[in-house]
């Protein structure tokens, strides 16, 4: 993953966008300052004529920078740039192999205690001969404090300005405060995320699925909005990813394509958010939605939800139960697979690292809560689909289906990404009593 988002970014008046050589030799012609989360270094602690206790020094000062960072609100370290007087200089450049790239990973593996999430690690080349660089980027830390050292020779820095000091007794009993305190703020804004689904959606026409999601490190440094564009670019680039992430597309039954064109190129305005809604025109304020609503909020966060009766309109049920809700198992498969990609998407394209929190459930009427939910499907012998629909084999009615959550890197693959989704799947799906979701490992 890129590097999308950094102090260098707002100096130069940029919005998200990869990191290049270009933007930092522009950061260099304009001198710009070092920062709290804005670090200049010359050269690394690898340099072959430097002597071993320079280099030592290096090394535990680099672990340190990051621990800093991640303890305050994250950073940019940049190798290969002279600075005078923390005005950046002259673009020296470094070697940045992936041995030197590794190496720079091991320390922090090694001497930050607990592990940052989302720190990436990027080689920069010019163009023409121009000298290579390395950045660092280090995202504010929902785990923090971290401590950094070896053995007993161990302390929890912090940045101030552009100096890095060591947390006295009562910050870092404040830190470890402020940590617990975060996750449990971290739940309730995923409760809440989704408890703003229920006032908008029709729970009388059956099941409906439900995502939301939240990085639990802020946005760095964005302000304002991201633009109507944006949120639809994010759409069209969750659809392509969810493509790449079934890896399949036999038995799957894609939801989000169904969106008309209008309300995914027009996203309306929100409460600091885009909502694209299945009934883009309506203008009845008594209608709810009928079967799709999208919320793509400026902090990075998302919360969707898809009504199964959409899917169901129409099919033919060998099931003639009508005491009973039907969950037509590949529509929460799918459903799942799209909202990872849309979540990843749109951190993504907003430049945030880090964890992202996501929260997956099955929401009905609760004036029907003691109506059960059976499982569905249409797939008949040796896995040929059919146009008849009937329970699925072995499956047991569920009454008190139960909300799942996991997390995920905002920088995962698309093999990692289907694995979370697989797994938010299958924690809905085996509450039927069902061995696993359709999702492909």
């Amino acid at each position: 993953m890129a590097i999308m988002w950094s102090r260098i970014h707002v100096e130069l008046g940029l919005s998200p966008t990869s990191l290049t050589h270009d933007m930092v030799a522009q950061a260099v012609t304009q001198r710009v300052r070092e920062n709290e989360d804005l670090d200049w270094k010359l050269d690394l602690a690898w340099k072959k004529d430097l002597p071993a206790e320079v280099k030592a020094k290096k090394k535990a000062e680099f672990a340190k920078d990051v621990a800093a960072m991640a303890n305050t609100r994250g950073g940019l370290i940049v190798f290969g740039i002279r600075d005078e007087n923390e005005e950046a200089a002259e673009l020296a450049g470094v070697a940045n192999d992936e041995r030197t790239r590794q190496s720079l990973r091991a320390l922090t593996w090694h001497q930050v205690r607990p592990l940052v999430d989302g720190v990436l690690i990027e080689a920069i080349d010019g163009e023409d001969g121009a000298p290579g660089l390395i950045a660092v980027f280090v995202p504010p830390s929902p785990d923090a404090p971290h401590l950094v050292g070896e053995k007993n020779e161990m302390g929890v820095p912090y940045r101030y300005g552009t100096d890095t000091n060591w947390m006295s007794e009562g910050q870092l009993e404040r830190a470890y405060r402020d940590r617990f305190s975060r996750r449990a703020d971290d739940r309730a804004a995923l409760s809440a995320l989704m408890d703003g689904l229920v006032p908008e959606i029709d729970l009388k026409k059956g099941i409906w699925v439900a995502v939301s999601a939240r990085p639990v490190a802020p946005l760095p440094l964005l302000s304002g909005r991201p633009e109507r564009e944006q949120a639809t670019a994010t759409m069209n680039n969750a659809l392509q990813l969810a493509s790449e992430m079934f890896a399949q597309q036999r038995g799957r039954v894609p939801m989000l394509n169904m969106l008309s064109a209008d309300a995914v190129n027009n996203p309306r305005n929100g409460l600091r958010r885009w909502v694209i809604r299945s009934n883009h025109y309506s203008e009845d304020p008594h209608e709810l939605v009928d079967w799709a609503w999208v919320e793509l909020h400026h902090d990075g966060s998302v919360a969707l939800a898809i009504g199964m009766d959409r899917a169901l309109n129409g099919v033919d049920l060998s099931d003639e139960d009508t005491e009973v809700w039907h969950v037509w198992v590949k529509i929460v498969d799918a459903v799942i697979v799209e909202a990872v990609a849309l979540v990843s998407a749109h951190v993504r394209g907003l430049g945030g690292v880090g964890t992202i929190l996501t929260r997956a459930a099955l929401l009905r009427d609760e004036a029907g809560a003691r109506v059960p939910l059976v499982a569905i499907d249409n797939q008949a012998a040796g896995g040929r689909q059919s146009k008849f629909f009937s329970r699925v084999p072995w499956a047991r009615a569920l009454r008190e289906p139960v909300a799942v959550e996991t997390e995920f890197s905002a920088d995962a693959d698309v093999v990692a990404l289907r694995g979370v989704a697989r797994q938010l799947a299958d924690d809905l799906d085996q509450q039927f009593g069902m061995r696993g979701s359709s999702i492909p490992e």
